[in-house]
């Protein structure tokens, strides 16, 4: 999360991507704290995609950064989420029976997924997704906190 941050900041973003964090089964109304450049903001931690995605009706993607044994399972709850339109699956090792099914539903809603078993995603100076792109350091010197 912290590099997605980080991401944001260089590029000039005037508010950080990351609306929310999940975390399955804890309790609605906490915080994690992140640095946006040298401000440190405070993104809430929900205990349900569902409670997220109500409280966040703009944010449209979901990175799902569950282990292999869990991820199916949350991203067809995100898939079910009408606001959501692309989910993102950064797991290796979801079966490939469950994957099949995950694109099914999601070419049946409309829907993108990217992954599993992706790193994420980057459009230079536009968005970072995962760990696409290493450090901080290694995004200025290539420079793709520019668009272009």
């Amino acid at each position: 999360v912290q590099r997605m941050l980080d991401f944001d900041y260089v590029c000039n973003r005037t508010t950080p991507s990351v609306a929310a964090i999940v975390a399955t089964g804890e309790k609605n109304g906490g915080f994690q704290k992140a640095f946006f450049g040298k401000e440190e903001v405070a993104i809430p931690v929900y205990g349900s995609i569902n409670d997220a995605a109500n409280s966040h009706k703009n944010a449209d993607v979901f990175i799902n950064f569950a282990s292999f044994r869990s991820a199916y399972e949350s991203s067809t709850i995100a898939l079910e989420v009408p606001t959501i339109k692309v989910v993102v699956i950064i797991a290796e090792g979801v079966p490939e029976r469950q994957t099949k099914i995950l694109i099914s539903k999601a070419t049946r809603l409309g829907k993108t997924i990217i992954g599993p078993a992706t790193v994420g995603g980057i459009q230079a100076g536009a968005f970072k997704i995962g760990d696409t792109a290493g450090t901080i350091e290694n995004i200025i010197a290539c420079k793709l906190y520019r668009p272009g």
